[in-house]
């Protein structure tokens, strides 16, 4: 007599889908790992330029939706690297700064520049002259929304008040933020750390086999 309960295909797809994040809870800690130590990340050898987020941070963490209000899902950052941005309600010189370094850092990458994509993240309704300044300049960066709060929680253990540092965020094709790199007012430093950015993407680039 068999006395096995018949479970549903939805029970079966939540038992998958808890597999596969338990999986990636112990996977992906190597898997960076695997990629720090290639490029020399750790402390004695350490070559890149921004700051390294060990472990990484899930852009999941983030609640993020799409600007119809419908929920970011894993395919929307696969297949891609993303240069991620937290974008101000007013855009000042150190976001204006951060805008065209983004750009220039993609074209800057050649042939690789079909493997980033430029990605903002808003937190509330932009002011006018910030959104024309999108419309003109920008048009074909990316846009997402999130509450401050779940981007503040994210990444609370990198670097206080998240949303509103003005940090530049690198994100592999599986949505963890990797590195992150100072917000820069002056004009002309801002130029020369883009070349930073540039050099450490160029190195996770060559390294990695996804995206």
């Amino acid at each position: 007599m068999n006395d096995q309960v018949p479970v549903s295909p939805a029970q079966v797809k939540k038992n998958r889908l808890l597999l596969l994040l338990l999986l990636a809870t112990f996977v992906v800690p190597f898997v960076v790992g695997d990629l720090a130590y290639k490029l020399g990340w750790y402390q004695g050898g350490k070559t890149n330029n921004g700051q390294l987020i060990d472990p990484p941070a899930a852009f999941a963490g983030f609640k993020a939706r799409g600007q119809d209000g419908t929920a970011v899902t894993a395919d929307f950052v696969k297949a891609n690297w993303w240069l991620l941005y937290v974008m101000p309600e007013q855009c000042g010189q150190a976001c204006r700064n951060r805008l065209f370094q983004m750009r220039q850092i993609r074209k800057a990458l050649g042939k690789e520049s079909e493997r980033v994509k430029p990605l903002i993240v808003l937190t509330s309704a932009l002011a006018p002259e910030t959104e024309a300044l999108l419309g003109k300049e920008f048009a074909d960066f990316a846009r997402v929304e999130a509450a401050a709060g779940d981007i503040d929680q994210t990444l609370a253990r990198v670097l206080a008040n998240a949303a509103s540092a003005g940090n530049l965020f690198v994100m592999d094709p599986m949505g963890w933020l990797m590195l992150t790199y100072g917000p820069e007012v002056d004009e002309k430093t801002s130029v020369i750390k883009a070349e930073d950015v540039l050099n450490d993407l160029k190195k996770l680039l060559k390294a990695s086999r996804i995206g």
